[in-house]
């Protein structure tokens, strides 16, 4: 069903999304550690999310410039490791 004010879908019409960043090293050290928590956030709630929904066995670890260690591991993957 059409509404005579509304003109029909077409091909041309704009997308709204987010526009995609260019892949290169962040100077600003601020925006560089804020990006990289966020993003840190990111994989590791993906990682969970890839451990629950295929029931894969998952573990990720991720080293800052500041040489901290952030990990994941689900628990089987984690049980595996330690029997080693």
């Amino acid at each position: 069903m059409e509404f005579p004010n509304q003109a029909p879908e077409s091909s041309s019409q704009r997308k709204i999304g987010r526009g995609k960043i260019e892949i290169k090293r962040i100077e600003n050290t601020t925006n560089r550690q804020v990006t990289f928590c966020k993003r840190r956030n990111g994989l590791l709630k993906k990682a969970y999310e890839l451990s629950v929904l295929c029931d894969a066995e998952v573990a990720l670890i991720v080293f800052s410039t500041r040489g901290r260690l952030y990990e994941y591991a689900n628990n089987r993957f984690a049980l595996k490791f330690s029997l080693l």
